[in-house]
């Protein structure tokens, strides 16, 4: 491992958590997700003081924006997220802890930033090119037959979000991994972090 901290991006669905958490166990270090650093600010902040944070509530309101909107919605949730994420790693890095964080939240801005600024950084982008393949991870992983009205406004807005993140990091020139084969992902991960 020629790196101590690991940024995993990509949109939902495409593996990262997944993939996250088995490249941290198999190298005995912690996987941290921005999901979570996400809910803390959402339970700290309310909508008038943070609106960026809670633009997902309530979901039946989301639902009549459009794949399209929600994506800039996710977009500009995420931009607000950074601050917070940069701090977080920050701190770790300071720390020494070796460290995998994976989320939809993690920017290939932040990411490019992080890395450039430590050689112990890395970071790399799943993507997932087809929407059907994004809708049929979201069953898979729920272990449903047929896909939730969440999953019917959710899957288009993620992968119009996987586009832009793998715009971002071929912008920013940072590794990109093709989600499937899904056998290989955590491997080609690895590659291409080192």
């Amino acid at each position: 491992m020629t790196w101590k901290l690991l940024l995993l991006g990509g949109a939902t669905a495409s593996g990262k958590s997944t993939s996250g958490t088995e490249i941290a166990r198999r190298l005995c270090v912690s996987c941290v997700s921005a999901d979570s650093l996400w809910l803390a600010l959402k339970r700290a902040t309310t909508p008038l003081t943070h609106l960026a944070l809670h633009h997902f509530e309530p979901a039946d309101e989301m639902i009549a924006k459009g794949p399209e909107a929600l994506c800039q919605l996710h977009i500009e949730t995420a931009n607000a997220l950074t601050q917070a994420l940069d701090e977080f790693i920050a701190r770790e890095i300071k720390e020494g802890h070796d460290l995998v964080v994976e989320g939809a939240w993690i920017t290939p801005e932040l990411a490019a930033r992080r890395t450039s600024a430590w050689i112990g950084a890395r970071a790399v982008f799943i993507h997932e090119p087809e929407p059907d393949q994004v809708l049929a991870a979201m069953m898979s992983r729920q272990s449903v037959a047929e896909p939730t009205r969440r999953q019917l406004w959710l899957a288009p807005m993620a992968w119009r979000y996987g586009n832009w993140l793998r715009g971002e990091a071929v912008r920013l020139g940072l590794p990109l991994v093709a989600a499937r084969p899904w056998q290989t992902l955590v491997e080609r991960t690895l590659e291409a972090a080192d």
